[in-house]
C-alpha cells in the first residue's frame, strides 16, 4: 500500500476553485492557489458583497457560484455550522470539497458527507495543516519505529489570547461556532489523535475566567486515558497579554519529548538517558526542521500557515482523518454536560 505522506495530487488533475467564505483565514487560501499549480481559483462567495467585490467573479450565494462558474472544487470557510448543508451541495453536484476546521460540529456528519462523495463519484478534504508541521511529522516517525521506548504520559497545553470581541460575531452563537475545541483547540487535539490515537475521556471541567458575556467557554481542562498510559489536556483564550504557549509533551520509558513554539512548530526540550540517544533523538525530530510564523488575525495570532503544502498534499487530508479529533471533542464535551449541534 502506498505511503499517504507520499501521496501527491492523483492524475494531476487540475482544480478549478471556488471559494466559499472571505473571513480571516481566507487569504491563506489564496496563498496556496497561488502557490500549487494543479489549482486555478475561478470565483468567491460571502454573503458581504464588500469581501467579493474585488474578484472578477464574487457571488453572495454560492448556489449561483456553482450554476455560472465552471467549479470542480469548493473551499468551505464559512461559519463552522454551516459546513455540513454546504459540503452536501457541492458533493451532490460533482464538485469535490475540503472543509476548513471543524470539518463539522457533528461527527457522525463526517460519515455521511464521505457517503454523500462515494455515492456521487467526488472527494472530501479536511483541513488539518498543522500536521504538516516538519517536528510533528519526525516525531511521527520515531513514535510509530519505537525509538521513542514505551510512552508513559502525555501533557497538552494550550494557552492563547483572544480579546474581548472574539465572541462578538457569530464565533458567540454556539450552534453556529460551536465550543473553545472547536474553534480554536481543534489543530492540537488532532495533534494528539494523529500521534498517538484517539484516547477515551476520564474528566472535564469548562470555564469562563474572561469572556463573561457569552455561552462559550474560554478554559477547559481535561483527563484523557490512552490505555496503557494517561494525558491531560489545557485549552484556554484567556492568556495575556498574547499567545504564551502550545506544547506537547510526552514522557517515555527512555526520555522526555517536548514540543512548543506559537503554534506547536519547533522543539523545546530533549532529555534522554543517554547524552548520544539525546542527541539522536533530536538529530531525527530537528531533520528539515521549518519553523513558520504563526498566521496573524490582527489582535491575536492562529496555527501555522502550512496551507500550501496542505493543498499539495491534499490525498493526505480525506474528511475521514477529522472524525477521531471530532469524537474527541464531543466526549469532552460530554463530561462538561454540553452540546454544541
Amino acid at each position: 500500500m502506498q505511503n499517504p505522506l507520499k501521496m501527491g495530487l492523483m492524475e494531476n488533475k487540475v482544480y478549478n476553485v471556488g471559494i466559499v467564505g472571505c473571513g480571516k483565514i481566507f487569504p491563506r487560501h489564496i496563498e496556496a492557489i497561488n502557490q500549487n499549480d494543479n489549482f486555478n481559483l475561478i470565483a468567491v462567495c460571502d454573503i458581504d458583497e464588500d469581501k467579493t467585490s474585488q474578484h472578477s467573479a464574487g457571488y453572495t450565494d454560492f448556489r449561483s457560484m456553482l450554476d455560472n462558474e465552471d467549479i470542480n472544487f469548493a473551499v468551505i470557510a464559512t461559519p463552522n455550522g454551516q459546513h455540513f448543508e454546504q459540503a452536501k451541495y457541492f458533493l451532490e453536484r460533482q464538485c469535490d470539497v475540503l472543509l476548513e476546521k471543524p470539518a463539522t460540529l457533528d461527527p457522525k456528519q463526517v460519515f455521511a458527507l464521505l457517503k454523500i462523495a462515494e455515492n456521487n463519484s467526488t472527494k472530501a478534504y479536511a483541513v488539518l495543516q498543522v500536521r504538516l508541521n516538519s517536528c510533528i511529522q519526525n516525531l511521527k516517525k520515531l513514535i510509530d519505529n519505537g525509538a521513542l521506548g514505551d510512552i508513559r504520559g502525555v501533557s497538552l497545553i494550550q494557552r492563547w489570547q483572544r480579546p474581548e470581541e472574539y465572541f462578538s460575531d457569530w464565533r458567540g452563537d454556539p450552534l453556529v461556532g460551536g465550543g473553545l475545541l472547536h474553534e480554536c483547540g481543534i489543530h492540537y487535539l488532532d495533534i494528539l489523535c494523529y500521534l498517538l490515537g484517539k484516547p477515551s475521556v476520564i474528566s472535564a471541567k469548562k470555564y469562563n475566567t474572561k469572556h463573561l458575556n457569552t455561552e462559550i467557554e474560554d478554559t477547559l481542562y481535561s483527563l484523557l486515558d490512552f490505555g496503557s498510559y494517561g494525558g491531560s489536556v489545557e485549552i484556554n483564550i484567556s492568556s495575556e497579554p498574547r499567545n504564551l504557549e502550545c506544547s506537547l509533551s510526552i514522557m517515555t520509558s527512555r526520555g522526555y519529548i517536548e514540543l512548543g513554539g506559537k503554534a506547536m512548530n519547533s522543539v523545546e526540550r530533549i532529555s534522554f538517558l543517554t547524552e548520544a540517544e539525546s542527541i539522536k533523538i533530536s538529530d531525527h525530530l530537528l531533520a528539515n526542521n521549518i519553523v513558520g510564523s504563526p498566521n496573524s488575525y490582527g489582535s491575536y495570532s492562529g496555527s501555522c500557515p502550512n496551507h500550501p503544502n496542505l493543498y499539495k498534499k491534499i490525498n493526505m487530508f480525506g474528511l475521514q482523518e477529522s472524525s477521531d479529533v471530532l469524537y474527541l471533542i464531543d466526549e469532552i464535551y460530554d463530561h462538561c454536560n454540553i452540546r454544541y449541534y
